[in-house]
């Protein structure tokens, strides 16, 4: 326990070098006032707002329209039931190729398969 402040520090820099920020919200049943124009403020900044919910594909998109994560002229491309590599692949490339405005909805079943082929770096 000697020096454990200055330890301490000296492991908090050294998880912190390089790190990027990543924030984490939780919400539940009822959304809070001012979440649409928040999530607009973000993406006005340049801020990228990504979506994590355990709620079916369906609940999920209204959420997203509810949140303000989906304008009114945004497509929402689905990946929904996929189990094939090649498949989730073909599709993810269809999606890079569609106008960045789209919107990438993926449920759990193809999200777990995406990332047991793609280990997080």
């Amino acid at each position: 326990m000697n020096n454990r402040e200055r330890r301490e520090r000296a492991c908090i820099d050294e998880l912190e070098e390089n790190m990027e920020l990543l924030g984490v919200t939780g919400v539940e049943d009822k959304l809070q006032e001012n979440v649409a124009v928040v999530i607009e403020s973000l993406r006005n900044a340049g801020i990228q707002v990504w979506m994590l919910t355990g709620d079916k594909v369906e609940t999920a998109t209204c959420i997203a329209i509810s949140a303000g994560f989906k304008r009114r002229t945004q497509p929402i491309f689905f990946m929904r039931d996929m189990t094939d590599s090649d498949e989730i692949n073909s599709a993810l490339d269809a999606f890079s190729r569609k106008a960045t405005s789209s919107i990438l909805m993926i449920d759990g079943v193809t999200l777990d398969i995406i990332l047991r082929e793609k280990p997080l770096e």
